[in-house]
């Protein structure tokens, strides 16, 4: 009993530190004993160093000089792939690896997870640091939702054609294979 009440008390103090669903995504890096785990942690720490260094220009990086922001975001992108280890960062681009044939259906599962990961533990950390550093808080593009919606949607269908024609280019012959499989088992 003495037990349990001790991990009751730990997790009360805990719970509130640890964004909800992190539990989840950490597990999923030990599956398969550990054969993603590499995956997961390049996917986990990508994703952190993306949003930090992505999200920062303007905010902490180049507040007064568009040109500067630009360049450093350009560089934070850069900089994540490299120093992260050539993750993809976005779980779109995994769906995409995934369809292609590029990873397994597993993988894929966890490298989704790792991002996930790392945004629930990327956020709250910058928002700390900027608390405490009283710094700008990070943020994305603001929604309207009186005036934005249209071009929201637009932009969003766009974007996401445009890195499936990139992506497809760059696989063709994979994605012709892929195409045909497809069509002969409809068939």
């Amino acid at each position: 009993m003495v037990l349990i009440t001790l991990l009751s008390n730990i997790y009360q103090q805990l719970a509130p530190l640890v964004p909800p669903g992190l539990a989840c995504c950490i597990a999923s890096a030990f599956i398969v004993d550990k054969k993603y785990f590499g995956a997961f942690r390049a996917e986990f720490i990508g994703t952190i160093l993306m949003i930090g260094l992505t999200f920062s220009p303007g905010k902490w990086i180049g507040a007064d000089s568009l040109a500067i922001a630009w360049v450093a975001h350009a560089a934070g992108v850069v900089a994540a792939d490299k120093i992260g280890g050539g993750q993809h960062v976005n779980p779109g681009v995994t769906v995409s690896m995934w369809a292609l044939g590029k990873c397994s259906y597993t993988e894929a599962y966890v490298r989704i997870m790792g991002a996930m990961g790392g945004g629930l533990v990327a956020f709250p950390l910058f928002k700390l640091l900027a608390d405490t550093l009283n710094l700008t808080p990070l943020g994305g593009p603001e929604f309207n939702p009186k005036d934005d919606e249209e071009v929201c949607y637009v932009l969003c269908l766009y974007c996401v054609f445009l890195i499936h024609i990139i992506l497809c280019t760059v696989y063709s012959n994979t994605l012709t294979s892929l195409y045909l499989s497809t069509n002969i088992l409809i068939y």
